[in-house]
């Protein structure tokens, strides 16, 4: 839906902020090709998950329609919160965009997909060729 407001989810290891120009670089294409408004965005430095939290309250508050990763292993680090994170969303009827993989779960395959991972036990990732 062209005109929608996006989110934008970065995380990065410790000591490893240059990757995040990259993760925003990504968001801004993302949202270029889709006819959506640039908005706010919330960063994740290292493990755990508490900066989705903070994603929740904003998508919550109706300010945004969609959030933005640009990979899928840069929802959580391991595979473990990965599930948790796409779990949490689903359950909350957020729409997930992960730019570069294509997945999105606004349309029927991208919410297939995570459904599938869901229900099967995720095995994605690099720790998973």
């Amino acid at each position: 839906m062209a005109g929608m407001r996006a989110l934008s989810f970065t995380r990065y290891p410790v000591g490893a902020a240059g990757e995040l120009a990259g993760q925003r670089a990504v968001f801004a294409a993302a949202c270029a090709a889709r006819g959506w408004i640039l908005g706010g965005s919330v960063c994740q430095i290292g493990g755990g998950l508490r900066a989705w939290w903070a994603v929740l309250r904003l998508v919550r508050s109706g300010g945004y329609g969609v959030v933005v990763v640009g990979t899928f292993d840069r929802i959580a680090v391991t595979e473990t919160g990965r599930t948790a994170v796409l779990a949490m969303l689903r359950r909350a009827g957020v729409r997930l965009l992960i730019a570069r993989d294509g997945i999105d779960t606004g349309d029927g395959v991208g919410a297939a997909l995570v459904g599938s991972l869901l229900a099967g036990g995720m095995r994605t990732g690099p720790e998973y060729p």
